[in-house]
């Protein structure tokens, strides 16, 4: 219908940008800024340029309309309800005294004096509250695990929160805000150089308090906890199939094993051997994928990929077929295969402690920074 209208639709179009270009008019009409606490008074002074005073109204913008809180002219003075008693006029030179400020004071205030001259200003006045002190509480922080320090404010608005650790502010990045009161510090896969003392700032235009926490990381991160559980069943693995080994040797000739309970003993040593190999190489294998591929770690996870190979072979072997093992004529596989679950015994207890050994180094430091 309205394209049929052109000229209506064109005015339609006119109205509708003239709305935001009046609220602009409004903003830009704003020449001071004023801030003041709750409970106080603040005095907002009137136009400058103006030698006789005949009339005076003074308005306060409610959302998107001006309310009148006083009216001045030549000498009679009329004030709205909801400002009696909290405001005063010097009519001298049109400024208003506006007393026991409340939060809801705030947003823009329109002094008009002269009517007939239309001399007007324009100033907006925040009423603020002082902030509290602000109360830091964090989650249980882990080694290699995420966690976040929280701030709150109860009381005030706090306007900007500045976050420091040991003294030094951290980048505005590393936080950010949950809502008027609350700020969020991120701390992502914890560390040992996360420990300190870590402070917020809470400020507005009237008032800025701060406070500081201790912030530990505890304990050790998920993957060395199972580090350290599988070291520890591969060294009782290891521990077990060494009593296999060492038993037979130090038995008399007479009490010697022999025949069947010989070959399944073996089986079971060599199976133990593998078992216990498999579970170190694992934990080797976590712990470079937590902290690193390193010659000390990846060296030992050769020989047991070695040791799991042929420890294998063996105990499946012994176990199904027994006869090969008889028709081995060279020397050297002898020897290879009676060396190697005895071997990795050896290497499979000296890897595990090593992991044990780091990880407990790890735990000391981590408790001797919390200390």
């Amino acid at each position: 219908m309205l394209l049929h209208r052109p000229v209506e639709l064109l005015g339609m179009l006119l109205a509708g940008l003239l709305v935001p270009l009046k609220q602009a008019a409004k903003v830009e009409g704003v020449l001071e800024r004023r801030v003041a606490v709750v409970g106080s008074s603040v005095l907002l002074l009137g136009p400058l340029n103006i030698t006789h005073i005949h009339s005076v109204q003074w308005e306060h913008l409610n959302g998107t309309t001006f309310h009148t809180i006083l009216q001045y002219e030549r000498h009679n003075l009329t004030v709205h309800v909801p400002y009696a008693a909290r405001v005063h006029l010097h009519a001298s030179n049109g400024s208003l005294l506006l007393e026991d400020l409340r939060e809801s004071d705030r947003g823009i205030y329109r002094v008009t004096v002269n009517q007939e001259e239309r001399a007007s200003l324009m100033i907006l006045l925040d009423v603020l509250k002082p902030v509290s002190h602000p109360q830091l509480w964090s989650s249980g922080l882990v080694a290699k695990a995420s966690g976040e320090v929280l701030c709150e404010v109860a009381e005030g608005r706090a306007d900007t929160f500045t976050w420091k650790k040991d003294g030094q502010r951290l980048p505005p990045d590393r936080s950010y805000r949950l809502s008027e009161s609350i700020s969020v510090l991120y701390l992502r896969m914890a560390k040992k150089s996360d420990c300190g003392s870590y402070s917020c700032n809470a400020s507005n235009g009237i008032s800025w308090q701060e406070t500081s926490l201790n912030i530990t990381v505890a304990g050790l991160s998920p993957p060395l906890q199972d580090v350290l559980r599988i070291s520890v069943v591969a060294v009782v693995f290891a521990a077990v199939s060494g009593w296999g080994i060492i038993f037979p040797v130090c038995q008399s000739e007479k009490l010697r094993i022999r025949g069947e309970l010989w070959r399944w003993l073996s089986a079971y040593t060599c199976g133990l051997v593998c078992i216990s190999s498999i579970l170190t190489g694992t934990a080797g294998l976590l712990w470079m994928r937590e902290e690193g591929p390193s010659i000390a770690v990846i060296l030992p996870e050769i020989f047991l990929l070695y040791v799991i190979v042929i420890t294998f072979l063996v105990a499946s072997t012994v176990a199904f077929q027994p006869t090969k093992l008889t028709q081995l004529k060279s020397t050297t596989a002898q020897r290879t295969l009676g060396y190697a679950a005895p071997g990795g015994v050896l290497l499979v207890v000296l890897t595990s402690s090593f992991h044990m050994k780091n990880i407990h180094q790890r735990h000391v430091v981590f408790s001797f920074f919390l200390v």
